[in-house]
């Protein structure tokens, strides 16, 4: 058994971290700084059987922050486990802690009972100093194993792009993990999720934190080139070779030659043409078409689709070995609806950027367009969010944009796909939205109700009060707190 060591400035999380060690029978150090941390560690290479196994590790720390200390215990020959834990739950904290080798991502405020099952998983070990091979035999058997060892020739480079996933649910924080994961490898990616869950947002994360991220990104809509086009395209053509090439062309692999080519929509390949692309991927070379010798090249395959692929195979329409060669590491992206808490946070998002677009100044989103905007199962996923917001914009007059002004773009509240039940689960399950759940609740209803009205009523405020049995001031109180201006 080994020691944990627990780094964090905030004495009150290594309070609770220390806590969590004892309940699961592990000693423990702690340290407040990364300058600490390393005084506990000692010198590289003295690794003892009741040193430390496991760290867990803040990112914010006063003087060198928690991602330094990471990549330093990471190129240590003794190198422990490390879970980094950071407040800032994005795209971009959690690929860069995958990248530099961290075991385990953590979002603050983390789920203690998940803290205890790694301390056990990490921190309880053999007794023998771990060589290598049972270093990373150990990470796999508690789920966390790296999946490939960094290429020793090449060097990797900080994010430069702006995060483009945006979201802070724990599915997302899976999502970036394994970004992480399979950035620093040469694997080949399966990226699985319904159409609109931001497929090639997520190739182009694991070219941009790959070895290959100065080199291109080309991308192949399967689904977009005709069949008797697709072999020209992809592996390029001689000039003659064919009625109407009256030029070279040089394919999307050889465009893609030092980077990644993301093939998208690959189930929509004809079975035909299937074979081919599997003797490309295994061979790593290409045949233009009309010509006479094999071209190799050096192309990261990321390939995505939002078919069942495993049934296409049992029916025959997509070869097994095509896809196991394929989904050499499958990542699932989840539906919207299975993003709890990343609805409002989206569109928050979508509104501060295109209204800035599309009306020229900043907007905000209204706190009751929470409400419908929670009811809403989307079944376009983050594009249909996209779309939605974007269109509502185009008709805003004002500075905010609000439950009224998604009417008509949105399912009333009581006929959505999901109902009144389903805005009542949607805002019970989910983070709850300023100023509350119940006024959330009320707004969701009241705006779509109070606007039906007075389009009814062509904007008459006494024939619409009277429609809801109400009277006129009251209705001018409703729509003064709700944020609506008369028509």
């Amino acid at each position: 058994m080994r020691k944990v060591l627990i780094v964090d400035d905030e004495p009150s999380v290594r309070f609770v971290l220390a806590r969590t060690c004892e309940r699961a029978g592990v000693p423990f150090l702690e340290a407040g700084s990364a300058e600490e941390a390393r005084d506990r560690l000692g010198a590289a290479g003295t690794r003892r059987p009741d040193g430390v196994g496991l760290v867990l590790l803040d990112v914010r720390l006063p003087g060198d922050d928690g991602l330094k200390l990471l990549g330093e215990l990471s190129a240590r020959p003794d190198a422990p486990f490390v879970v980094v834990m950071t407040a800032e739950d994005t795209m971009r904290s959690a690929v860069e802690a995958m990248k530099r080798g961290a075991a385990d991502y953590l979002g603050k405020p983390f789920d203690l009972a998940r803290v205890e099952k790694i301390v056990r998983d990490l921190a309880i070990g053999p007794e023998e100093p771990a060589r290598e091979d049972e270093h990373h035999d150990g990470l796999a058997e508690a789920g966390l194993a790296p999946l490939e060892p960094q290429p020793e020739a090449r060097h990797y480079r900080e994010i430069a792009l702006p995060d483009t996933l945006i979201g802070r649910s724990p599915a997302m924080v899976e999502v970036y993990k394994e970004i992480g994961r399979v950035a620093r490898t040469e694997m080949t990616v399966l990226l699985m999720g319904e159409s609109g869950t931001g497929k090639e947002l997520v190739a182009r994360a694991i070219h941009a934190n790959s070895a290959r991220a100065r080199g291109p990104f080309i991308t192949v809509n399967m689904a977009a080139i005709p069949r008797d086009l697709m072999e020209s395209e992809l592996y390029g053509h001689e000039k003659g070779s064919f009625t109407g090439a009256v030029d070279r062309r040089p394919g999307k692999f050889e465009l893609a030659t030092g980077g990644t080519l993301f093939l998208d929509e690959i189930g929509e390949m004809p079975v035909e043409l299937q074979a081919k692309l599997l003797r490309v991927l295994q061979e790593r070379e290409v045949d233009r078409v009309g010509g006479n010798r094999p071209l190799p090249v050096d192309v990261r395959i990321v390939a995505a689709t939002n078919a069942d692929l495993a049934r296409s195979v049992e029916e025959g329409r997509f070869r097994r070995d095509l896809y196991y060669r394929l989904a050499v590491v499958p990542i699932r992206l989840p539906p919207l609806r299975e993003r709890e808490g990343d609805v409002i946070l989206l569109a928050r998002n979508f509104v501060a950027k295109y209204g800035e677009q599309l009306r020229g100044r900043p907007v905000t989103l209204a706190r009751d367009a929470e409400g419908p905007l929670l009811a809403h199962s989307w079944p376009g996923n983050v594009r249909e969010l996209q779309n939605v917001i974007q269109r509502a914009l185009l008709k805003l007059s004002g500075h905010r944009l609000s439950a009224r002004d998604l009417v008509g773009f949105l399912p009333a509240a009581g006929s959505s796909d999901r109902g009144l039940t389903g805005l009542v689960e949607a805002l019970l399950d989910g983070p709850a939205p300023e100023g509350g759940r119940h006024n959330a609740a009320l707004a969701a209803i009241e705006a779509p109700l109070i606007s039906a009205a007075l389009a009814r009523t062509h904007g008459n405020q006494l024939r619409a009060a009277e429609l809801l049995g109400m009277n006129r001031n009251t209705l001018r109180e409703r729509m003064r707190a709700l944020g609506m201006k008369p028509r």
